[in-house]
């Protein structure tokens, strides 16, 4: 749905919401194909501009977009009183989500899981059974079903110079961002306790990999990505004489396994491919495109990529949900627009991916319909 000038319609653009004249009589109807009557009709009645349909449009998209024109402006001088009461926190560009959601106690219970972690993964040759990884899973399990914003934690990692830093960081993220999924997805609290003890372990394999092969970076030679696709079988010796539950080992060896058979070691397609694995893939497809630089994660940007890429790779059900659920996470968290303007993002189309923001000078864009303006970065 767009804006148009009167002086600029077309015969056969089709209106997309009641023409009210200033009498409240409906002049013309949502949905009515403009011809050169109506056309003149509007220019007699002194209407500057209005709204059409896009081929795009749904009648839900219309009127959730109408219903939010409607909110903004009944709401438009509650609004500008919260920027006159809140100067000083604008003035200080305050983050508005990821800084307030990190609360001491979770980021010390956050970082005593991993130091634990790294501590396993150091002697991981050494253990004799399953108790202390069945123990550190379960405590994962509980954080990440029962911390509020759970996901702020994985995306703000500390460096603790601790053994295999990257690898227990990535784990741990992982294994949250799994648990979440199978939490949105209403499996059993057993099973998603599997889950999270497979993505634990899912990249143990590269304990034995050369730190410039485990931290993969896109530009290795041939030589080097088949030492790096065996990471899964380094995983699967360190692990096999641990017993573990056969779900747990399949996730190890299956997490780079997709739907469009492009994956490895195996190259299995959809049928081949354990529900539990291709949630572990997507976790850490998620988390590999959250921490690919060392700049604040562009979330909205991950959200395409994931949309994108993972389309053919991933179970669409998986995307669809957890897409969801990082639309309400990024709910007001605080942007650099294309144009360089800061605003904050208070909106989200329910029926497609597009957001409204609120800029630091007061103006509302929506994001759907101003194609010329994009979301460059977010803030911590």
């Amino acid at each position: 749905m767009i804006k148009v000038k009167v002086e600029d319609l077309k015969i056969g653009d089709v209106i997309a919401e009641h023409i009210i004249s200033s009498e409240r009589q409906v002049l013309l109807s949502a949905g009515t194909v403009l011809n050169h009557k109506n056309i003149t009709l509007l220019k007699l009645r002194g209407i500057n501009e209005i709204r059409l349909r896009e081929e795009k449009d749904t009648d839900d998209a219309i009127r959730l977009s109408l219903e939010f024109d409607e909110i903004i402006h009944n709401n438009s001088s509650m609004f500008d009183s919260l920027k006159k009461n809140e100067g000083v926190i604008e003035d200080k560009k305050f983050p508005i989500v990821l800084s307030s959601i990190i609360s001491e106690k979770p980021l010390k219970q956050y970082d005593d899981i991993i130091q634990k972690i790294s501590q396993v993964f150091a002697a991981i040759q050494s253990l004799k059974n399953t108790d202390i990884l069945v123990a550190i899973s379960n405590v994962i399990y509980q954080y990440a079903t029962t911390t509020p914003c759970v996901m702020g934690y994985t995306l703000k990692r500390q460096f603790k110079n601790i053994h295999h830093e990257d690898l227990v960081n990535h784990s741990m993220s992982v294994a949250i961002i799994a648990a979440k999924i199978a939490k949105l997805l209403n499996y059993s609290p057993d099973k998603i306790q599997t889950i999270v003890l497979g993505a634990l372990l899912h990249d143990i394999g590269k304990t034995k990999l050369p730190d410039k092969i485990s931290h993969r970076n896109g530009y290795i030679n041939p030589v080097d990505e088949a030492l790096y696709q065996s990471h899964i079988q380094l995983g699967y010796d360190l692990i096999k004489s641990l017993n573990l539950p056969r779900d747990i080992t399949i996730i190890l060896v299956q997490h780079h396994e997709y739907n469009d058979g492009s994956g490895f070691p195996l190259q299995l397609t959809t049928a081949k491919i354990h529900p539990f694995a291709q949630i572990v893939a997507f976790a850490n497809m998620f988390d590999i495109l959250v921490h690919e630089s060392n700049e604040i994660p562009n979330v909205f940007d991950i959200r395409t990529k994931l949309l994108n890429n993972g389309a053919n790779k991933i179970s669409p059900t998986i995307i669809d949900i957890f897409d969801h659920y990082l639309n309400d996470f990024i709910f007001n968290v605080n942007v650099e627009l294309s144009d360089g303007r800061t605003a904050e993002v208070i909106y989200t189309h329910p029926s497609y991916m597009s957001l409204v923001v609120r800029t630091t000078d007061g103006d509302f864009v929506d994001l759907s319909k101003d194609k010329t303006i994009s979301i460059k970065k977010t803030f911590l």
